[in-house]
């Protein structure tokens, strides 16, 4: 019974984190299915595809929630029927706006605790190379956000 939870809480949070990422996907443009699959790919640097059988359901669920519309059915040039091409709604940009907050705050300190305070805990433990290459890692990745930080979103 424990492991039919453990295993129905993580089936959750797949799914959450896919619906976060295809809100974000598709306020780059509307997009087909298949399409946000691989954009999912390309993301991940592809350690994760979702497939169809994940994707599409979810699809159709925001959709009913009123996340995602039907922006285009094409019909040309597709094998086998029609390209269903999805959008977000206003509700949809909303709830997309009000996640990219959480995660600008919340998600900051799980990773101080996760990945600057673990430095610490394996400089404890004699792993000092170890925990200098990861801090290493860390001021690389820093950098590339602090850069986009400035590109994308100046100060005024």
């Amino acid at each position: 019974m424990l492991r039919d939870v453990e295993v129905h809480h993580r089936s959750n949070i797949v799914r959450d984190s896919l619906r976060q990422i295809v809100l974000r996907i598709l306020a780059e443009q509307p997009y087909h299915g298949y399409d946000i699959m691989r954009r999912v790919g390309e993301i991940t640097g592809g350690m994760w595809k979702p497939a169809p059988g994940t994707l599409y359901p979810l699809l159709d669920q925001m959709k009913e929630e009123g996340l995602i519309e039907v922006v285009r059915v094409d019909n040309e040039g597709v094998k086998g029927g029609r390209k269903i091409v999805y959008g977000l709604t206003e509700k949809g940009w909303t709830k997309l706006v009000s996640i990219l907050l959480e995660k600008a705050g919340s998600k900051i300190d799980f990773l101080i605790y996760y990945i600057v305070e673990g430095c610490v805990v394996l400089r404890s433990k004699g792993y000092k190379d170890e925990a200098e290459s990861i801090c290493s890692e860390l001021r690389k990745s820093v950098k590339r956000l602090i850069d986009s930080l400035n590109e994308y979103c100046p100060q005024s």
